[in-house]
């Protein structure tokens, strides 16, 4: 195969991509304007980020599972179909339900882009170039979740808010007619229709599945808000259990199961992929409380810190594809492990941020855990998909997107919980309105401490997972070329 044709491939899939996290990113500026037009409450307006976030995170597994079966083009490309209804529904939305409606139809089609994206990537590029495709593959997705925000503030600026969805229909047009005519190339490798009786999907473990989730994510997301002692978060934990032994059961006795189990007996995919838990769960903490303590307690404007922010999705965007293609050539797991050791170094470094900290400091922290979380990405990944059959690429794909979302949104849980704890124990409201109009330092700095508290365990999080990729060792041959 020619290699212009692998990268012709890519570039398809990396525009799809790049169409699927843009509309997920820019949702930070399309939320509060749309929260000013309807006129909406704060518990309204987080709606309509939760509405894409549950789909595509309940549709994770289910989608890149029925793409091992049918083919991963016809998936993808519907992904892209779908992706830009959700644009058309939400540009002519004239009530708060249909923005919902719009978000959630687009949650139908970022789950099956970024189900197969990986996976079709991994299907195109052998063991021996996978890793800087993988790199390559970050990359897009790193400057993408710049792009987002930017072309956001600029496009609602410009016009309003209607035109972010305008454009995102817009990239999904381009996106199809691109697909369409690179995927046509026979010489593409990426896996066809694997049918050759009847369709068969396991549907109670995809309801199971899926159940399980929105309930986690739920809990998860409201936990801080209704109080993790509360009937209705209580309820919810008991019954996220009850079903994710159900799902297990399901999954053991069924003849084609939605998740092999069996995977987990691989001692690098299961190692791997507890070291990327762990490792978005600690990068949550700080892409959550670094906005906050920007603004509130240093007072930046939101352009500045989103300059501040900048560096570090650029350094880890930057170094992917090199971090990658080292580790076709050198293996994984060391890289992993520096990368991950260099972020639990970055972190420790944030914790050490105060009311008179410097911008220098300030940006050597997060450029240093960027560039490190750039180290281990590309590699741990690799380690993954390399550990699997091909046949299995999609719902490992899904998999691996689906631990990221549960563990940044776990992440975020638990960074909360632990600044509430600390500025309650210091006898102060953990409110965050009250940070901004006070003029008592004393409350800022018992905001501080919650976050020193935070980034510190988030830093031994991090050397823990750095010690669990060098124990996981290298995956086993598998014939993937």
């Amino acid at each position: 195969m020619k290699l212009d044709i692998k990268w012709l491939g890519f570039f398809a899939i990396a525009f799809g991509v790049f169409a699927s996290v843009t509309e997920q990113t820019s949702a930070q500026i399309l939320v509060p304007k749309v929260t000013d037009h309807f006129g909406l409450s704060l518990p309204h307006a987080q709606w309509i980020m939760l509405a894409y976030i549950l789909t595509v995170c309940a549709l994770f597994m289910p989608l890149g599972k029925i793409a091992d079966k049918v083919g991963r083009k016809p998936i993808f490309l519907s992904g892209i179909l779908t992706l830009m209804l959700g644009g058309v529904i939400g540009s002519i939305a004239t009530t708060y339900s249909l923005i919902l409606i719009a978000k959630v139809i687009a949650g139908f089609g970022g789950a099956a882009i970024e189900a197969n994206g990986m996976a079709m990537i991994a299907d195109i590029f052998g063991q021996k170039q996978r890793g800087k495709a993988m790199g390559l593959y970050m990359s897009i997705i790193g400057f993408s979740a710049i792009a987002g925000p930017l072309i956001g503030g600029y496009l609602t600026n410009i016009y309003n808010w209607r035109a972010l969805f305008i454009f995102n229909v817009i990239l999904c047009g381009l996106g199809i007619i691109i697909a369409l005519i690179i995927f046509r190339n026979k010489e593409l490798n990426i896996q066809p229709n694997q049918i050759t009786g009847a369709f068969s999907f396991d549907w109670k473990g995809g309801f199971l599945s899926t159940a399980t989730l929105l309930i986690f994510l739920l809990v998860i997301t409201f936990g801080n808000q209704e109080g993790w002692t509360s009937f209705y978060i209580s309820s919810g934990i008991i019954l996220c259990l009850l079903l994710f032994f159900l799902f297990i059961w399901q999954e053991k006795t069924t003849k084609d199961p939605l998740l092999d189990l069996n995977f987990f007996k691989i001692k690098t995919f299961s190692l791997s992929v507890a070291t990327r838990f762990l490792a978005f769960l600690s990068m949550s903490f700080s892409g959550f409380l670094m906005p906050f303590y920007l603004i509130q307690i240093m007072g930046f404007t939101t352009t500045t810190v989103g300059i501040l922010l900048a560096p570090g999705a650029l350094s880890m965007a930057i170094i992917g594809p090199f971090s990658g293609q080292l580790s076709d050539k050198i293996g994984t797991k060391w890289l992993t492990a520096f990368g991950m050791t260099i972020s639990g170094t970055a972190l420790i470094l944030l914790a050490y941020l105060n009311i008179n900290s410097s911008i220098t400091a300030i940006l050597i922290g997060l450029t240093l855990q960027g560039f490190g979380a750039g180290i281990f990405m590309s590699p741990n990944n690799s380690a993954i998909m390399n550990s699997i059959d091909s046949s299995n690429f999609g719902i490992g794909s899904g998999f691996m997107n689906l631990i990221r979302a549960t563990a940044s949104l776990s992440g975020i849980a638990i960074a909360t919980t632990i600044v509430v704890i600390t500025m309650t124990q210091l006898n102060f409201e953990p409110n965050l309105s009250n940070i901004t109009d006070s003029s008592d330092n004393g409350i800022k700095l018992s905001f501080i401490s919650g976050m020193k508290n935070s980034f510190t365990i988030a830093g031994f999080i991090m050397y823990i997972s750095a010690i669990i990729s060098i124990i996981r060792g290298e995956p086993k041959p598998i014939n993937n070329s």
